[in-house]
């Protein structure tokens, strides 16, 4: 059992590097007949992007399961689901996916349940490592004490407050191979790594060339910046970033959307990455259904449904419970908790918008890489300092060629995160 890990600011080569050392450790040890290199990560995206990345690594020939944390903790319960009661731990529901973490790490503190994994999966690779819970790194450290693990991590990108002190990075920088790696591969532009860096270390960010700032108070001004910022870039890659989705973002994407400005350019159509959440969101916003509605009633109420796929998926799931129940009754509790299961499954195997330019919060950005950048930055962004300084960070180290930040708020540029 070893661990390896690698530390290092956005765009620093952490996942090259977890790649090419899982390549010099299957030629110097190669899996069995029948196993397989276990790689994790938190959310459904960057799973994406690691399961592209585990593809074009040399002699593992697809020898590797890519799933997420949490799905990987449903299956240790589900099949160790007799020990759990022992143990005396609720099962939980699909959809309870913290408590579901918590069973799986009970578990996985019993040796024989770690042995049983490593007969399948004797290495272990883990991207984005700086996102664990406690009870995901629990997990983690106890496939560590047998599996061989390759880590990732960069603690300044970790968005979640209630992870400070982060306990997965206390964990990682006390371990004894531990490479820091400080030269940035995504970009050479001199202006994106000195913003990246300032805001690192807490400083006045400048502006310069490939990296700028404009103060855009109202949504129809930003929306006429990004249409000429737009065709300025003649087709090349954007991406457009923000905190927050609603009023002021939500505004200026559908203004460039379907607006042309004073100069004629545009309109430039523009689609949200929805996360699991929003999905659902929106989803439960459009349908509305008593406390205990019958098959017909439920029927009924997706007519206002204007996602015919999930509507479809929803039929389905009715048919099976007229099916299997007499006169079933269908609650609002059930209905959520099915809409999260579709839309759970939807986001882990729908694939990222090919084409286009897409617009994302910073939590869907990350550990991504786009050529061409526009943060948007509302008045309504909340957090302390270092959580905006953070947020920015996540957005603006996405480009590799130009970024442009619009500010809703003149006083903004005066304050954290940008002085």
């Amino acid at each position: 059992m070893t661990i390896t890990v690698f530390s290092g600011g956005a765009g620093c080569g952490k996942t090259y590097q977890l790649m090419y050392k899982l390549a010099e450790t299957i030629a110097a040890t190669p899996p069995k007949a029948g196993q397989k290199v276990l790689a994790l990560t938190f959310m459904h995206g960057a799973r994406r992007r690691l399961d592209e990345q585990l593809a074009a690594v040399p002699g593992l020939a697809r020898r590797y399961e890519c799933t997420t944390l949490d799905s990987f903790a449903s299956r240790i319960v589900r099949r160790w689901q007799s020990l759990a009661i022992q143990l005396g731990a609720r099962v939980p529901a699909e959809t309870e996916y913290d408590d579901m973490v918590a069973v799986a790490a009970i578990l996985l503190a019993n040796r024989e349940v770690v042995l049983w994994v490593k007969t399948s999966f004797p290495i272990l690779v883990l991207d984005e490592a700086q996102d664990l819970t406690r009870s995901r790194l629990a997990i983690v450290q106890s496939l560590a004490t047998e599996l061989t693990s390759l880590i990732a991590a960069d603690e300044f990108q970790c968005l979640e407050p209630a992870l400070r002190p982060n306990p997965a990075w206390e964990w990682l920088k006390e371990q004894k191979d531990h490479i820091a790696l400080d030269k940035p591969l995504r970009t050479s532009v001199s202006a994106l790594l000195d913003a990246a860096s300032a805001l690192r270390s807490g400083l006045r960010i400048q502006t310069g060339r490939g990296f700028s700032i404009s103060c855009t108070p109202k949504p129809p001004m930003a929306g006429g910046f990004l249409n000429t910022y737009i065709a300025g870039l003649k087709g090349r890659g954007l991406a457009v970033i923000t905190p927050t989705f609603k009023n002021y973002s939500d505004s200026v994407v559908a203004w460039t959307s379907t607006r042309s400005n004073a100069r004629g350019l545009g309109p430039y159509p523009i689609k949200w990455e929805q996360s699991e959440t929003r999905m659902v969101e929106e989803a439960l916003a459009a349908i509305t259904l008593p406390n205990n509605a019958t098959p017909a009633q439920a029927r009924h109420a997706l007519s206002a449904v204007g996602d015919i796929a999930l509507s479809r998926d929803l039929m389905t799931w009715f048919d099976r419970l007229a099916r299997t129940r007499n006169a079933p009754v269908i609650t609002k509790e059930a209905l959520e908790e099915r809409i999260q299961i579709i839309c759970a499954n939807r986001r882990r195997f729908q694939p990222p918008l090919a084409r286009g330019i897409k617009a994302m919060s910073v939590h869907g950005a990350k550990n991504r890489e786009f050529e061409n950048v526009v943060v948007l930055w509302p008045a309504a962004v909340t957090g302390d300092d270092d959580q905006k300084r953070r947020l920015l960070y996540n957005a603006i180290t996405r480009a590799k060629s130009e970024c442009l930040v619009l500010v809703q708020l003149q006083k903004h540029l005066n304050e954290p995160p940008f002085a």
